[in-house]
This record gives C-alpha cells, structure tokens and sequence, in this order.
C-alpha cells in the first residue's frame, strides 16, 4: 500500500461498516473487523508519507459513557505474517489501538508517527504480541495509552523458541503522551532478548514498564534499556508483578504455577532522567521477587526515591537525586547493592565463560575465557534459530585468561543482521552459552 504523502485514507464512523461478512445488522455486534487487516500473507508494505485516520472520536466517547466497554475496531491488525515493512507513514485517531502485528516474523516499523489525544482510551501506539524479529525505530508515538505495549498471552506453537516474543530492538525513537515503552499487562508466553536503545522520552506517564499479575504472568528476561533520556516522567522505572495496583506489604504468597510474573536479568545502563515525581518502582510478588536488575551509569532526578519490594537490585555508577526522602525506599524483602565489577579470577577447579564487552555491540564485541589447563576449545556464534552463523576459535588454548573478537560477520566474511545472538564455549567436559545483542 502506497499512500501519496499529500493524502489521508478516512476511517469509517459508522459500526455497521465493521461488522463481520454475513452478520445481522440489526443486533449489536458480538465482534468487528479492523479497519485494515492482513492474515496469512507475505511482504506486506505501508510507505509513502501519508496519513491514516482513524476518527475515533465517535468510539471514545461511546466508551467513555459506557459501563459495557463497547466493541471498537483496531486502526491496523496483521495476523500470522511475514516480511513487513510500515515505513514513513502517519497513523492517528484510531478508535483503539493503531498498530497490531500478532505472531509475525520479521516486522520492521520505521520512521512512523502515531497521534492521538492524551485522554483518549486505549490507543496505544503499536502493540506487537507473539513476533520474532522485530525492529522499531526513528518513530514519534504521542497517544492516550501504551507508546508500545509488548504482548505475550499465548505461547507461540508455531516457534519453538524460547519465549513467545524474541529478538526485539526499539531504538532512536520518541514517546511523548502515553504510558511508555512497555511489556504486559499479558505475558503468559513470556518475553526474550528486547533492546530498547538511544529513546527519549518526555511527559510520559512511565518511561520502561513491565505490568503483570497473578494469572497473566510469565518469563520476563534478557531485556536492555540503555543510552535513554527522560524528561517530566512520572515514574522513570516500573517493573511492578502487580496489576493494576500494588497491594500492601502484607500480601501473602501463593503457590507458583505457569502464570505466576517473573521478571529477572533485566539491564538500565546510561539513563538521564530529570524532572520526575517518582524514582521508579520495582515491585515482585512474594512467591517470585524479581532479580537481577541492574543499573548502570544511572542519573536520575526525582521527588521520591524508588521503591524496592520483593526484589534485588545491584547498582554501578548510579546517582539518584531527591527531593525527600531515601533514594531507595525498602520494603519487605527489597534489597539494593553496590557491585564493582572485577575480573574472573581462575580456579583450578574450572573454566569461565565472561559476557561480551560491550553488549549491544556495533561493529566489534570481545569474549573473553579462562582456561584452567590447556585444552582443546571451540567458540562459536549462533542466531536465535540455532543456526550456527560463525566459528571464532577451533583449537588448541594454553591455560590462562584468553580473549576473541567478532566483527559480525558469517563465516563467509558477510556481515550479520541485527539482532539477538549466542555464542557458546566447548572444551572438555566444559560447555556454557551467553547471549549477546548486535545493533547497526
């Protein structure tokens, strides 16, 4: 679809234009169409500097009068498909939310803008749920709900993956209005391997959110924010396994069972943040607190410190300034450490595998490995399909510290695409993978 940039595609206002082929007009509708939906299809493009309208205003206010939360279409849904492209195009007004990929491969959204009124309901910006490969970038998203709300309901059967969304990177974008760059509230398929990198963010309700509860939760892990700017933030950090509200300390466990939030190895680096009422919030629920959350090189400008409960955090280089107040406010079973990161030292009893240096990385990253005795080793490089894209070492190593470096290329010498990768070290009866996040 190529819509000229002196053009705007108008949504119909009228709900009997969005009921489904065939249905009786005459009763309320128990579904509606989207205004544009594609299922099933291949090398999907929206370009060309136009503008797509929904006219909302209609639907919010219907909404908004109801008790009965009537049916509203989405501006744009894409269903169970492959290669999209939504370049340079402007999406507003829609009568919920503007942008939906659900299990889709391989979705790069850029240089969009999204608009709608602040207090409009549920228009979130773009919402991909069960996608692979996806890439968000240089896009300005000002709206009444989610800037981008990463979905996970339902396990993904048609990816035998780690989690039902993987490989994500959102970067050089710009949120204003909205409740920021969030994962949730729906999260049962869980959530690997997402950079959020180089945003700014200004007025929004949260700067990164990840919302859920008991019965909607899931695996929430390997996710990076870095290189960030916050102004007039609410809340700068909302990691909360509690949704919508936060009960009080003395909320009891409960049994643990595949719904159950877990949010762990989750990484702030290089964030400014000024001009907020509230640090952040970092809140797990008693059977399963949330762990390693790090913050490093982290600036942040608040009233209120941030609120730590069921969960530990360890900090480098972090500078919270406030108003009143302890700059981290501990609750039960809250904990906040300081680490200075030192070198692996070497054990005769084993070897060590360090993380890649820097991570995201562009153009080169280092691996660095200790080897107790020589030995025979091999380092090679895996995409997020298990595919093997590249071997760094097959030999003979001497005992000692030992580093390598990939440029990101195959073995071919051709460069990779962005994205999610593992490498993993052999040797012995030794073997242990890490993950790492090339960006261009």
């Amino acid at each position: 679809m190529l819509i000229d940039s002196t053009a705007t595609i108008l949504a119909s206002q009228n709900v009997h234009d969005y009921y489904l082929p065939n249905a009786d007009t005459t009763k309320p509708p128990t579904s509606l169409q989207n205004f544009i939906s594609a299922k099933y299809a291949v090398n999907i493009k929206i370009t060309g500097g136009g503008t797509i309208d929904g006219q909302g205003q209609p639907w919010w206010a219907a909404y908004n009068k109801s008790t009965g939360l009537p049916l509203r279409p989405r501006l744009i849904e894409i269903d169970h498909s492959q290669h999209i492209l939504i370049d340079s195009v402007t999406l507003q007004n829609s009568p919920m939310f503007h942008l939906c990929p659900q299990y889709c491969y391989d979705v790069n959204i850029n240089h969009i803008t999204i608009l709608a009124p602040s207090n409009s309901p549920n228009t979130d910006g773009i919402d991909p749920a069960q996608c692979h490969h996806v890439r968000i970038s240089y896009c300005k998203i000002d709206n009444g709900d989610d800037d981008i709300a990463i979905g996970a309901s339902h396990n993904d059967p048609s990816w035998p993956g780690p989690a039902a969304n993987t490989d994500i990177i959102i970067s050089h974008c710009t949120f204003l209005h909205g409740h920021g760059c969030s994962i949730g509230s729906y999260t049962v398929g869980g959530v690997d391997s997402m950079l959020v990198d180089s945003c700014t963010f200004n007025g929004t309700d949260n700067g990164f959110r990840i919302k859920s509860q008991r019965g909607r939760g899931g695996d929430i892990r390997g996710i990076t924010y870095s290189n960030i700017t916050m102004t007039n933030v609410k809340y700068p950090i909302y990691f909360s396994e509690y949704y919508p509200s936060i009960p009080s300390q003395t909320d009891p466990s409960q049994t643990v069972n595949s719904t159950t939030p877990h949010y762990h190895d989750i990484t702030i680096q290089n964030l400014v943040s000024t001009g907020s009422p509230y640090g952040g919030v970092i809140v797990g629920v008693p059977e399963m607190p949330i762990t390693n959350i790090h913050l490093n090189n982290v600036s942040i400008s608040s009233s209120a410190g941030i609120q730590v409960r069921n969960a530990s955090v360890d900090t480098s280089n972090v500078n919270l300034k406030v108003s009143s107040g302890s700059p981290y406010i501990l609750e039960v079973s809250g904990t906040v450490s300081s680490v200075t990161f030192v070198k692996n030292e070497i054990t005769p009893s084993g070897y060590t595998l360090e993380q890649n240096y820097p991570n995201p990385f562009n153009p080169t990253t280092q691996i660095r490995f200790n080897m107790p005795k020589e030995s025979v080793v091999t380092i090679k490089i895996y995409n997020m399909l298990g595919k093997e894209i590249k071997t760094l070492i097959s030999g003979e190593k001497t005992a000692g510290e030992h580093s390598v470096t990939w440029n990101g290329t195959n073995d071919r010498g051709i460069q990779v695409a962005s994205g999610t990768y593992f490498y993993r070290i052999s040797t012995g009866n030794f073997s242990q993978v890490k993950k790492m996040i090339l960006m261009k």
